[in-house]
């Protein structure tokens, strides 16, 4: 697990702000699903361990989705590039019409940050070009703020995290490459299986 510093990254996140450009609903952009199980995962690009964890992400959290899950996710800044890696997420998020292009904004953002190739914006935004990736610019502060509030209720303090909620049971906490593959394939396992009506 990579560990941060809470207040460093709470800092970063508030020196970027951005003039609004549209005013979706925040928990829409970052958030896809009606729940009631939500399975929150608290990520940074640059983390290694999150790096290695992204392929088995992207298939079992589809899988979560189709099951009626709601799947959200939290950019925690542990590089100086994240913030901006985090705000284009959204930007691709907001231009996203379905929870895979949300999944494919996350992948080439992934794929990006592990070239390690990218130390502005600009670069940022070519490279984003370069893999046609829509964004439409949105004013990122509300989902800054929510962002802070998940961080601070939950507590967490390293990446990968990943916390699964369900209405009147205790939270589920996951954590690092190794446990949180664990702990989604259990709540995969017990998933009804397709047609069923229960």
């Amino acid at each position: 697990m990579r560990k941060i510093s809470l207040i460093l990254s709470l800092m970063i996140l508030a020196a970027n702000p951005c003039p609004a450009f549209s005013d979706p609903t925040p928990d829409a952009i970052f958030s896809d699903g009606a729940g009631p199980m939500e399975v929150i995962i608290f990520s940074d690009y640059f983390c290694p361990p999150c790096q290695a964890l992204e392929p088995y992400l992207d298939d079992a959290l589809t899988k979560l989705h189709r099951s009626g899950a709601k799947i959200t996710f939290v950019d925690l800044p542990g590089h100086t590039m994240t913030p901006i890696f985090a705000m284009y997420f959204l930007y691709a998020a907001n231009a996203a019409d379905s929870f895979t292009d949300k999944l494919t904004a996350r992948r080439i953002l992934y794929d990006i940050a592990q070239t390690k190739a990218v130390n502005s914006e600009g670069e940022l935004i070519r490279k984003l070009k370069e893999n046609n990736l829509p964004i439409e610019r949105l004013d990122v502060r509300p989902v800054f703020d929510q962002w802070i509030a998940l961080i601070h209720r939950f507590g967490v303090k390293s990446t990968p995290t990943c916390i699964v909620t369900q209405p009147g049971q205790e939270e589920i906490v996951y954590t690092g490459s190794g446990g949180i593959p664990a702990g989604i394939d259990q709540l995969l396992a017990g998933l009804p299986p397709k047609g069923s009506n229960n």
